[in-house]
């Protein structure tokens, strides 16, 4: 269950703000690392809060980019 939220850095959010919502107020997206690994169907709130699995403990200055995850 996602419970914390990490909040993303300006660029990151500048990058949210201009791509579509999956619903009201959020996004469904996949998380790069700087260390390669992939975090994927994460949910951003308002373009700007990163929800988090209890068990994820990384800092903005861990991700690499943030993209949308692909339509199903």
């Amino acid at each position: 269950m996602q419970t914390r939220t990490l909040k993303l850095s300006d660029s990151l959010i500048n990058i949210l703000v201009n791509l579509p919502e999956n619903g009201m107020g959020y996004q469904m997206v996949k998380v790069i690392l700087k260390s390669g690994k992939v975090l994927g169907q994460h949910k951003v709130l308002n373009s700007e809060l990163l929800m988090l699995e209890d068990n994820e403990n990384i800092a903005v200055k861990d991700i690499e980019k943030i993209e949308l995850e692909n339509k199903r």
